[in-house]
């Protein structure tokens, strides 16, 4: 069986062990890989409309004036930003990546602590500091980025020569309106056809940390949390009708 058949008949972590010692140049030219990740992406799509249909039921409103919903669909306009970044990187968008930007588009569960009303409750007295909602940014929320990019404003890296980061959620603190650290991203050029989300605290290929993110249904700091009753009986409603990927 090819690597499709594979991860369609439930080899999800061998799969995507094997396709992670492929360089992404490869990778993207390799249809059956490119159809995995897309295999991958659909799946996490299911999940991501669960929870944000779960969520929005108890009011959940998504942080920033540029999200209109706590997921934000692909749209055609995309393909200008997966442009830019290749042209500026000089590679292609990692295989995994790519995948999830044409096929989710966006998600972002952080609470918008700007309303002037509290958080839901969500059954449980934990602060928003110890949750750590998913949030990768969509395509066009990154558009700032490529302009300062190409107008040398954004510098290289220090100490990572010839990279350039692209931020795509606030860490766990700035989530709770703390002043914190660095942004979660993914360096470019990368080479790598799952690259590690940099900066978040497991340091994870990306698919593992969306695997991550959804074993704790969304909100991945509630694993610190794990044995509290009124977190466990949370994680059991909103993880029914999760599927692995």
């Amino acid at each position: 069986m090819n690597l499709l058949n594979r991860y369609q008949s439930g080899e999800y972590n061998a799969v995507w062990s094997e396709i992670r010692r492929i360089s992404n140049h490869e990778a993207c030219q390799d249809q059956v890989i490119v159809d995995v990740a897309k295999a991958t992406m659909e799946r996490v799509e299911h999940n991501v409309e669960l929870l944000a249909n779960r969520l929005r039921k108890f009011g959940w409103r998504a942080l920033g004036a540029e999200y209109s919903d706590l997921r934000t669909k692909p749209s055609p306009d995309d393909e200008s930003i997966f442009d830019r970044i290749s042209k500026i990187s000089g590679e292609p968008i990692p295989v995994s990546f790519d995948a999830f930007w044409r096929t989710v588009g966006g998600i972002n569960l952080v609470w918008d602590y700007q309303l002037d009303e509290d958080c839901p409750d969500l059954g449980f007295d934990i602060p928003l500091e110890e949750m750590d909602p998913l949030c990768i940014d969509p395509p066009q929320a990154t558009a700032y980025q490529l302009d300062e990019w190409e107008s040398g404003e954004h510098h290289l890296l220090t100490g990572l020569a010839g990279k350039y980061r692209l931020d795509l959620a606030p860490d766990y603190l700035h989530k709770a309106n703390i002043s914190g650290g660095d942004a979660y991203a993914i360096y470019f050029p990368s080479t790598a056809s799952d690259p590690i989300f940099e900066n978040e605290r497991h340091r994870l290929p990306f698919v593992d940390y969306l695997r991550l993110a959804f074993k704790w249904v969304g909100f991945p700091d509630l694993e610190k949390h794990q044995h509290h009753p009124e977190v466990q009986g949370f994680i059991k409603e909103f993880r029914d009708g999760l599927i692995d990927f």
